[in-house]
């Protein structure tokens, strides 16, 4: 019996579904390949840097790292940024490429989570302020030098501490987690990356709920998931931004929920984890409303009284005089500019610095951007741009300060971000020079074209009648 011939159209129909079909599947393929590529530049990475001796200064360690570094950093960057085109411009989606996004984000990390800390000895001290709070006593009242915490010191965690002469910086909610990730394991750097690991594998999960609630493809986490400098900064140098995150994106998720309240708390504990978090207060209370200030304070205090009753003011710890030693700054951008030429006028040129970006902040909050709208994209938009002021003015930028903005650009992409996110990993030069002085061009590289592509964005925005700031594209 022969088969009844399928109707008019019917095959042109089959054509036309079977196409994306095919490129889908085709760019999915190219997707996995080059993951397959970047695990294989992680693990190049995590082989050439086993070898280095824990007790090697970290100095030294970093003048032979960052070299390689760098050298690993550039077409890991280069491979991401042609995966972020493939998952934004190819309309991929679905199960399978959430698969692929998810399983090499934990393959990635899983990658450097095993390698000893060579860019950054900042975990030491998380360790250590566990160590000191598991005795007894108030992290915020000595430094690790202080003779009264001579019984605490060893061979392994202390030498390494970056500023023993100084009191912890650490904010309270950050002490909280030292305190008990320390009991959980003791003395033990691993488990706090591992700990630091799981909670930016959170993060990502919590920004692809975020994305579909928003209705976004939730494909679009790859912006943070598959970057190199999320990936190095907390899977390899285990920086305290990847616990604070988690809570940024829970804050946003809740509020797109109208859950103020929950909102509130975990906006506090970030801010009571990091302190910068702090600059989101503006953009969510414009669109939002102040209901979340009221728990998000609450919390802030509370953590801070838990320490507050036996040091008082010291518990700000060695903050006031990070912000205004001079010898702390680091990859300041066009705020350098403005506190060498403060420098000839006065002898605090930090301090005036400093007080030039509180004053610009006031202004951005004031005025706001496309303040007639509520939604997602409004608030990022207004919370890049108090980022994009806070590096323009501030004096000291880490390259894992950037991974505050990661997130948000899976929301609203930016080609000026996304450039200095990558460019930021040339600062680490500075720690190949003797004076511990970044060459001037490596600092025009890496800000002039954000600069530049910031101000394109703009003028395209303007022309299609759609404002958000200069820094917010």
């Amino acid at each position: 019996m022969r088969p009844e011939p399928l109707p008019t159209g019917a095959d042109t129909r089959f054509d036309s579904m079977a196409g994306p079909r095919r490129r889908a599947f085709g760019s999915t393929l190219i997707l996995i390949g080059l993951g397959v590529l970047s695990l294989l530049l992680y693990l190049s990475f995590a082989l050439a840097t086993k070898g280095n001796p824990a007790a090697l200064p970290l100095f030294l360690l970093r003048k032979g790292v960052v070299p390689g570094f760098l050298i690993h950093f550039a077409p890991l960057f280069a491979l991401y940024l042609v995966s972020v085109w493939c998952v934004l411009r190819g309309g991929l989606d679905g199960r399978v490429m959430t698969t692929t996004l998810i399983g090499f984000s934990v393959a990635f990390r899983i990658a450097l989570l095993w390698t000893q800390p060579v860019l950054s000895d900042d975990i030491y001290r998380y360790v250590w302020d566990g160590r000191v709070q598991a005795a007894g006593i108030n992290p915020y009242l000595y430094p690790p030098e202080a003779p009264e915490l001579s019984h605490l010191r060893d061979d392994a965690i202390y030498p390494r501490i970056n500023r023993p002469w100084a009191r912890t910086i650490y904010p309270p909610g950050a002490q909280w987690l030292f305190r008990g990730v320390y009991a959980a394991r003791p003395d033990s750097v691993g488990f706090v990356k591992a700990t630091i690991v799981a909670c930016d594998l959170l993060t990502i999960l919590l920004l692809t709920r975020l994305l579909r609630v928003a209705g976004l493809p939730p494909g679009r986490a790859i912006v943070y998931a598959w970057h190199p400098l999320a990936i190095f900064e907390l899977a390899g140098s285990g920086h305290l931004d990847g616990l604070m995150l988690p809570f940024v994106l829970l804050c946003l998720l809740l509020l797109e929920r109208r859950r103020d309240v929950g909102a509130g708390a975990a906006l506090g504990m970030a801010t009571a984890i990091k302190l910068y978090p702090a600059l989101l207060i503006p953009a969510v209370v414009r669109r939002h409303g102040p209901r979340l200030l009221l728990p998000a304070a609450a919390l802030v205090g509370l953590l801070y009284l838990s320490y507050v009753w036996t040091v008082g003011q010291r518990v700000l710890g060695f903050l006031p005089q990070y912000l205004s030693d001079p010898g702390e700054r680091f990859n300041s951008g066009p705020g350098a500019l403005l506190a060498f030429g403060v420098g000839l006028l006065t002898s605090q040129p930090t301090r005036f610095a400093s007080g030039v970006l509180v004053l610009a902040l006031l202004a951005v909050i004031f005025r706001g951007t496309r303040p007639g709208e509520k939604g997602l994209d409004a608030t990022v938009a207004e919370i890049l741009l108090l980022f994009g002021t806070f590096v323009t003015f501030a004096q000291i930028v880490h390259p894992w300060y950037l991974l505050w903005v990661l997130p948000f650009l899976a929301i609203r992409p930016s080609a000026g971000w996304l450039y200095l996110s990558g460019t930021i990993a040339i600062s680490y030069l500075k720690y190949t020079d003797d004076h511990l002085r970044m060459p001037l061009w490596a600092g025009i590289l890496e800000y002039l074209p954000f600069y530049l592509l910031a101000l394109w964005a703009w003028q395209v925005e303007r022309l299609r009648g759609v404002g958000s700031g200069l820094l917010g594209q």
